[in-house]
């Protein structure tokens, strides 16, 4: 039944990495896709997501303004939030520890990785 996926919001300003998320993933989750943060908080008034997949450096808003924004947020302050991102800097992999991040995966990413990574996060929020 396509309306019992869980559904996954992928956050990144860039048109492939959207694609390329969608295409991994879509068959076992309901995928929806925002070009920007600022399109993801107006998403969220539509629809509650199980997890976000967010890039960092986008225009107008960075992944870690939108996870500070969602953090703030009683309503949306428990979706878990994985980064991906092309930064391998340690600094921004401690930022997003920060920020309470449930997993970082650098780009390019292996497809297995990131589906082992969603199934991981969407397991423990289950249980």
């Amino acid at each position: 039944m396509a309306d019992s996926k869980k559904i996954i919001l992928a956050v990144d300003d860039m048109a492939v990495g959207l694609t390329t998320v969608r295409t991994i993933l879509q068959q076992e989750y309901d995928v929806r896709l925002a070009k920007s943060a600022a399109i993801a908080l107006d998403m969220l008034s539509h629809f509650k997501p199980e997890l976000i997949l967010l890039d960092i450096e986008m225009p107008e808003m960075t992944g870690f303004e939108f996870t500070r924004l969602l953090r703030q947020n009683p309503e949306y302050s428990d979706i878990p939030v994985i980064f991906v991102t092309s930064h391998a800097n340690p600094q921004f992999i401690d930022q997003a520890v920060e920020f309470g991040a449930e997993g970082y995966i650098v780009k390019p990413y292996i497809p297995e990785a990131l589906i082992k990574r969603v199934k991981a996060v969407l397991e423990t929020e289950d249980s």
